[in-house]
């Protein structure tokens, strides 16, 4: 087939495309990556992918890395808008593929960009579609909680060290702060070695008394104390007998116990309350705590024997503020799951995916599928449009932009007479929201008087592509 025919059906997908060659040199763009980088094509032709890492106008080259490693990367890359008042970057994603010669070296890169405005319109655009759901498009309850998603590179490196080590039987000791999600890698270590056909018990060490603690983890025998069973009772260690014992927050385990249990682990033995002997267990002990244990040893509350002891193997979880390109795509799959549980359909608007990409999530992973619950069962709209998401995560939310009066442009608002400035700060209003409200409400009147958004973008003084772009922000 001719060329000619090819290049016809690049130019009309709807994502960017373009083609490098082996130095890095653009050989080929559809009208769409033209639109996105909003130049003449006869000049992004004469462009390097590298021009526009030295200019600053994207953050990272991610042709840079297939050159180097020779493989896809598919990964966000923000481009800088030095045309949108308001709006710092355009975030979008790339998948980028080398084509090797016959040694093995690239040849070509071809890259497919796809906005995150444009990924979130396709998630809503196939939601309305009347098709049956496919079986198991949705996450079960009892599975919900297990899925890892890994995008970001760090994320990947843990997993990556998890998988190595999940056939063998060392210790391991998972650290992260609170809600990152120290439980759910334990079960995906279990689910992926040797013993995952074993019992994996489960102990939050703070979440038992300290005088039920050793009995619930050792057991104990009938008459053993006041109030103990008549029969006697398996502690936890038995019950994990040939599989894995996981042990919570292990820094809440009181020094009374810490010896007891670093004799357990040495010896792979234990001895129920009021026993005499000893009973051999055959487990693998994986721990977590979200704090420093080594400040612990320093300050005396953690034995330094047993610290060794259960940091054979450490895995450290990063917060969800240092793995970025996770937020977008744990969000969509905790809203796949919520809006099945509450069965509703429900999408983020790509103003509501830029404010969580804002947003640092304190309480991490926990407090996104919190956010993310919330969300659907508060809003009214099938489109998740809010702008404060530190407001939804607490005790204040916005279920609407369009209901949301601190964005009236009059005077006063409503009967009240305190200036709107006021109330604005009340609500907790940020600069960056009233910015886009004040834009949309603009461009919204542009829409409306002139016939077309080249009339519209000529009278803003900005570029018809730039009018695009915000129209669909803003479903204008």
């Amino acid at each position: 087939m001719e060329q000619s025919f090819f290049e016809t059906i690049l130019d009309n997908m709807t994502d960017g495309v373009y083609i490098l060659d082996d130095k890095g040199n653009y050989i080929f763009v559809n009208s769409t990556y033209v639109q996105l980088m909003n130049m003449p094509k006869s000049t992004l032709l004469n462009y390097n992918v590298y021009d526009f890492l030295k200019t600053g106008e994207i953050d990272v080259c991610v042709s840079d890395i297939v050159y180097r490693e020779k493989r896809q990367v598919v990964m966000f890359q923000n481009v800088f808008d030095t045309q949108s008042y308001g709006r710092k970057f355009i975030r979008q994603l790339i998948i980028s593929t080398p084509i090797l010669d016959g040694t093995g070296s690239v040849r070509n890169i071809l890259a497919v960009v796809r906005p995150l405005d444009t990924q979130n319109a396709l998630y809503q655009e196939a939601g309305r579609s009347k098709d049956v759901i496919a079986e198991g498009s949705y996450i079960p309850d009892d599975e919900q909680d297990k899925a890892i998603v890994a995008v970001s590179a760090s994320m990947r490196k843990v997993l990556n060290l998890a998988k190595t080590i999940a056939d063998v039987d060392s210790a391991v000791l998972i650290t992260g702060e609170s809600g990152t999600g120290k439980e759910v890698l334990a079960q995906y270590i279990h689910r992926g070695g040797a013993r995952r056909d074993k019992s994996m018990v489960v102990v939050n060490c703070a979440s038992l008394p300290e005088s039920l603690l050793e009995a619930e983890l050792f057991g104990y025998e009938k008459g053993s104390f006041t109030g103990a069973l008549a029969s006697g009772k398996r502690g936890l260690f038995e019950e994990a007998n040939g599989g894995i014992i996981f042990l919570d927050e292990i820094n809440s385990l009181p020094l009374s116990l810490q010896g007891k249990l670093l004799r357990t682990i040495e010896t792979k033995t234990i001895k129920r309350i009021g026993a005499t002997k000893e009973i051999s267990i055959d487990f693998r002990l994986l721990t977590a705590c979200n704090e420093n244990l080594y400040d612990l040893v320093q300050k005396k509350d953690f034995r330094l024997d047993l610290y060794y002891r259960i940091n054979v193997i450490n895995l450290e979880l990063p917060p969800l503020r240092e793995r970025r390109d996770d937020i977008i795509p744990l969000a969509e799959y905790f809203l796949k799951h919520f809006c099945h549980k509450h069965k509703k359909q429900k999408f983020f608007s790509p103003y509501t995916l830029r404010n969580m990409l804002d947003y640092d999530w304190p309480g991490n992973i926990r407090q996104l599928r919190n956010f993310v619950e919330r969300s659907v069962v508060i809003t009214m709209d099938d489109v998740i449009e809010i702008g404060n998401v530190a407001g939804i995560t607490g005790s204040s939310y916005y279920t609407s932009r369009s209901e949301n009066v601190a964005f009236s442009t009059a005077e006063h608002v409503g009967d009240d007479s305190r200036p709107k400035y006021e109330r604005l700060l009340e609500q907790g209003v940020s600069l960056e929201e009233y910015i886009g409200s004040c834009e949309r409400d603009f461009l919204s009147f542009a829409l409306n008087k002139f016939k077309s958004t080249y009339e519209a973008a000529d009278a803003l003084k900005t570029s018809q592509t730039s009018v695009m772009r915000r129209k669909k922000k803003y479903n204008l």
